[in-house]
């Protein structure tokens, strides 16, 4: 940010997460002095900071440096990446009901109660499965908590897959969920579930954050009390029995996303923030130029 400013050149800074106070809660920081330093010295040298959330932007507007800064832009995703997956919406609910999750298995995911949540609803319709998308910390005590529950032969464990094929696992599921638990600090802008929306699935998300705002309930998708797990068995419940229930959910959420939250409408609401216009947008979608040479002409 300090070199932008030095060329007088726009600096646009991403901040995905509060990250002092979330390496403070889960990693342990050893300097929060020097930290803090750095981010103010980033902050004022930024010409604007895009935060992916509104509880990342009211993080930022705690700093001095950061006040009158700071625009909100989310996540977003390739609609094109997630066409077949999208296409193949037809042939589901023919096959096996698969339930499924795509992220990290760490604790604020709560994948956990996704796994409750699918025994009492494998109860009561045992052809069904689980598909875990993804790897982290928290893997082997949910492996161990299946087993407990004897669903071992139910619930598959991909591991980490490179981002190419989740289109592809994505496109053998029925439903996605995103089980989010109850969070004091929810500030994530999920990726999964812009995903999952453009896969043409449909999603039950637990209604915490920015979640509550992006899935219209009943249209987009189901939306659940956080870290409660017979509710979002119901929900499950909801799709199995109602095919046509899934497949509108899951058309509206692809329209929905393609219409307000692809990447390209993201870049151009930063290019917007660096003080780019129109001419400079039709540049850059027909490559005529690059990013750098986009900086450089930007300056002058």
């Amino acid at each position: 940010m300090e070199y932008a400013c030095r060329r007088s050149a726009p600096g646009l800074l991403e901040v995905n997460a509060p990250l002092i106070e979330e390496q403070t809660e889960h990693r342990g920081l050893v300097d929060l002095p020097s930290a803090q330093q750095v981010a103010k010295r980033a902050f004022e040298a930024a010409t604007a900071l895009v935060a992916v959330s509104d509880e990342v932007a009211a993080y930022l507007n705690r700093f001095e440096q950061a006040l009158g800064k700071v625009a909100v832009v989310p996540n977003g995703v390739n609609p094109d990446k997630f066409q077949a997956s999208f296409d193949s919406s037809c042939a589901r609910f023919t096959k096996k009901f698969t339930i499924g999750f795509v992220g990290s298995m760490k604790p604020w995911h709560g994948v956990k109660n996704l796994v409750e949540a699918f025994a009492l609803f494998n109860k009561r319709f045992p052809e069904s499965r689980l598909l875990l998308v993804g790897d982290g910390p928290g893997r082997e005590e949910l492996a161990k908590e299946v087993s407990s529950r004897n669903l071992a032969g139910t619930v598959e464990f991909t591991g980490a897959v490179v981002s190419d094929e989740v289109p592809v696992l994505l496109a053998a599921m029925d439903v996605a969920v995103a089980p989010y638990p109850r969070l004091t600090n929810f500030y994530f802008s999920p990726l999964k579930v812009y995903e999952y929306m453009a896969a043409g699935l449909p999603i039950i998300a637990s209604q915490i954050g920015q979640i509550e705002n992006l899935i219209d309930q009943d249209v987009t998708g189901l939306l659940v009390p956080p870290g409660d797990v017979t509710a979002l068995a119901r929900a499950l419940e909801r799709v199995q029995s109602e095919p046509g229930l899934g497949r509108r959910l899951g058309k509206a959420a692809r329209e929905k996303v393609i219409r307000s939250h692809t990447w390209d409408a993201a870049l151009e609401r930063i290019l917007l923030l660096a003080g780019f216009n129109s001419i400079t947008h039709r540049c850059l979608a027909t490559k005529s130029y690059s990013i750098p040479q986009l900086a450089e002409n930007g300056s002058n």
